[in-house]
């Protein structure tokens, strides 16, 4: 190997996508949620189908996320990487029990 090569444990890749997709999930079920809201309240636009279609293809990507960390602890492959992978997936799961709670309440 030269100076200039970068060595990329392979052990890290699964958990790092499982990272990558942990916090592009997240921050889409977050967005669409948000904007599909005021989308669906204001009767002005065209509703909020597209917002839901990008929330589920958000929650597809975390979900994603969730059973390529599990993987990857199962396997002893990368821990510090999946396990943060892992909290990240957690938080939209969280917040979707902790808001349907408050809406039955």
């Amino acid at each position: 190997m030269s100076d200039t090569d970068v060595y990329v444990s392979p052990t890290r890749v699964p958990a790092t996508i499982a990272l990558l997709l942990g916090v592009i999930g997240t921050a889409g079920m977050a967005w669409s949620f948000v904007n599909g809201i005021s989308a669906a309240l204001d009767s002005s636009g065209s509703g909020a189908g597209a917002y839901v279609a990008v929330f589920l293809v958000a929650a597809a990507l975390v979900v994603a996320g969730l059973v390529i960390s599990i993987v990857c602890l199962a396997r002893g492959l990368a821990r510090g990487i999946a396990t943060l992978a892992l909290l990240v997936a957690i938080v939209p799961v969280v917040a979707i029990i902790v808001i349907r709670i408050a809406a039955t309440a």
